[in-house]
Parts: C-alpha cells; structure tokens; sequence
C-alpha cells in the first residue's frame, strides 16, 4: 500500500514538473525564436533597402517628399527586392514624422500608427511591433519595422518596413511543434526512467521493510522469552529471600503484585510500572544481610535488633548497585521504610522527597505485612488491615496511593 501511494504521488507531483518544465522551456525557446527571426529581418531590411535608397538620397532630400522622379527610381530599385522578400511596402519617415516616400500608396499613413515605437527608433534602436492591416480588402497581421536612418552620426529618418506576420507565425509554429516534440520526448525518457527507478526503489524498499518487520517480530519474541526468563530468575531469588524466614515465604511476590496493582490503578507508564515491579520483588533483599536469629525471633525485638532491622534496605541498595538494569530501582528500595509525615528510615525523608514508587511500596509491603502471620501475633483481617491504611493516611502513607490501593479487589488479586 505504501509502496503504490508513494508512486502515486511521484507520478503525480513529477507530471507536473515536467508538463511546467516543458512548457516553460517550450516558451523561451519559442519567444527566443520569434526574437532572433525578427532581428534578422531586421538586419536583412537594414543590409538590402538602406544600402540601395542611401545612394540615391541627399541629406537635403529628407525635408521633404520626394520628386516623382526620385519615387519612381527607388520604386525600380526596390521592387526586386520586396517581392524577393515578401515585402508589403517600405516608407521612408524624416525627423518631422513625415512620410516622404512611400513603395506602396495602399498602406501609406498620414502619421506613424505606433508613436512609442516611432521615437524607439528616432532615438536610434531598430524596433518593432505586430498590428492588423487593411490590405486589399483583407484584414492581416502584419509586423512593422522601424530602422533609424543615420546620415554622419546624426539621425535623420525612419525606414518603415512591412511584412506579413504569417511568415514569422508560420516559422514559429514550426518551431514550437519541433520544440515540443523534442521537450516532450525527452521529458517523458526522464520520466519513464525515474518512474523505473522509484518503481524498483520501492520494490526494494518493501521489501526490506517486510524483512525489518519479520526481524522485528522475532527480536521481540526473543527479548519476550528474555525478559519472562529474567523475571522468573527475579522471582526465584526473591523467593529464595523469603524463604529464610518460614512467616514471611512469599512476601515479596505479593508485594510485587499489590504495588503494580497501585501503579496501574495511578495509571502509571509502562517503563515506569516495569521498574516499580522490579524494586517491590527486590524491597527486602538486604535481608541477606540480617541474622537469621533476628528475622526468626519469636517474641519482639530489642531497640539493638530493630536498629539491625532498618540496615537491611541500606544493605540491599549495596548488594545490587553493580546491577546496571536496577540502576532506576536502587532508589526506590532504599526508601520504602519512608514515613510520609518524616521519622521513617534510614534517611527520615518526608513527603514529596520519598522516591514515588518508595511511597507505593511502603503501602502494599504495610498492608502485607499486617494480614500475614507472625511468630508473635496472626495475620490481621482484610478490614482491620485496611482501616489501619486509613487510619495513617498522610502519617505513615501518601493519602493518594492509599487512595488507589481502595481501586484495587486486593483479595481477587491475592488469590490470583
């Protein structure tokens, strides 16, 4: 699918740059043309009339109309020349805008048609302009040519010339189908082989794309079968950890499973929820590091023993420091025996300084930790256990988590 709507707007943005393309080179090409048959023209008038009416004027000649005799000489001269040519007629202009000669009393003007061009030409540029005639009873098109006539340096008249427009039109339309042939072919060459190559382009494309796509799939199949596998090996150790003490065997999987409950009852991300299960499994890790007549005693602590109790998040941040991927969860380990109010340990932090996921785990580890059994008193009730999270809300616990642990079937997930 993407492969078609990427031709497709290849095919339609690059006709468009060609057909543009073509048809601007088509208009210069052809305006440059035009432009070079009417100079020629130009020059051809210049070279053939001035260089055989010149011989035949004086500087005094141009103040007036020329004597018949003078008309019918340059009538002789010329006519070889216009019908040669295709030449309609050719007037000689003197500075006054009089006309003093004209070859064809049919297209003679009382005064030049196009007053700008006339004076283009006084000032001593050829130049021109495309206008209708009345020619023997037919409207034509016809182009009028204007040659400054310079006598010593100094201009002294205007040639104008007449020709018929067809025969430039008809060279130019000849030019222009030429032109457009050749543009248009080999724009459609170009078009065809960059249409080939995106075509292959997106060929290849696709399927590389399928292939990344299939690659994908089972580089996350490998990293699913990965990450169960890790978190398996995760959950043997916490296990093993639970397993020193005969009251507390599973603790840490409930925990586990009470705190990413919270989480997503709070709607937390999933790379967010990720570690936040990983510090639950590992909270009591550092217990590792506390004796065994200590974690099994069965009557209360002393304030001695209690005082070894608090060490064990401080040991467990030692013990998995090196661990790379529990980098983000050290924190959060550390702090789970935080008191929202302040007085908690190790550090005796409060409120919003006690790592977020700490304050989570805080409340699922409590809840646990009241409805299990101990050496020394049995597992409070569900409603007992809850009211005592009510009971500290903003005291011991953040009201907010305990707010969502109240989201949560706890007893449904417990015995799931």
């Amino acid at each position: 699918m993407r492969k078609l709507k990427l031709l497709r707007y290849f095919t339609t943005y690059s006709l468009i740059a060609f057909i543009f393309t073509g048809a601007a080179i088509v208009l210069f090409m052809n305006t440059h043309m035009k432009n070079d048959k009417i100079n020629s023209i130009e020059q051809m008038s210049h070279l053939t009339i001035h260089y055989i009416i010149k011989p035949e004027l004086s500087l005094n000649d141009y103040s007036q109309t020329l004597s018949n005799e003078k008309c019918k000489v340059l009538d002789s001269k010329l006519k070889h020349i216009m019908e040669e040519n295709n030449i309609l007629g050719a007037m000689i202009w003197n500075n006054s805008k009089s006309i003093i000669y004209s070859s064809n009393e049919n297209i003679t003007e009382k005064q030049p048609s196009n007053l700008k061009i006339f004076n283009q030409g006084l000032s001593g540029k050829p130049s021109y302009f495309i206008t209708n005639l009345q020619y023997e009873n037919i409207v034509m098109k016809v182009i009028k040519i204007y040659i400054p006539i310079s006598i010593n340096k100094s201009i002294v008249g205007i040639y104008e010339i007449v020709k018929p427009y067809d025969e430039i039109q008809m060279h130019m339309n000849q030019v222009t189908k030429m032109s457009t042939i050749i543009v248009s072919s080999g724009l459609l060459i170009l078009y065809l082989l960059l249409l080939k190559i995106v075509y292959n382009s997106s060929v290849t494309l696709a399927k590389q794309n399928e292939e990344l796509i299939k690659n994908t799939d089972d580089i996350k199949l490998a990293y699913s079968k990965l990450n169960m596998t890790y978190k398996s090996t995760i959950l043997a150790i916490s296990k093993a950890i639970d397993a020193r003490d005969q009251y507390t065997a599973g603790h840490s999987e409930r925990v586990s499973k009470i705190s990413l409950a919270i989480g997503q009852a709070l709607n937390l991300p999933k790379e967010q929820l990720e570690t936040l299960e990983l510090a639950a499994l590992f909270h009591d890790v550092g217990k590792i590091g506390i004796p065994d007549y200590i974690l099994n005693k069965p009557g209360r602590l002393t304030d001695e023993e209690f005082g070894k109790i608090k060490e064990h998040p401080s040991i467990g941040v030692d013990i998995l420091k090196t661990i790379d991927f529990l980098s983000q969860a050290l924190p959060m380990i550390l702090h789970h025996h935080e008191r929202f109010e302040g007085g908690g340990y190790p550090d005796g932090i409060k409120g919003i300084d006690i790592p977020f996921e700490s304050r989570i785990i805080c409340v699922a580890d409590s809840y646990d930790a009241m409805t299990s059994n101990r050496p020394y008193r049995n597992g409070l009730p569900h409603e007992v256990a809850v009211s005592e999270l009510l009971k500290y809300k903003d005291i011991q616990f953040d009201s907010k988590i305990v707010d969502a642990f109240f989201k949560v079937d706890i007893e449904a997930l417990l015995k799931s």
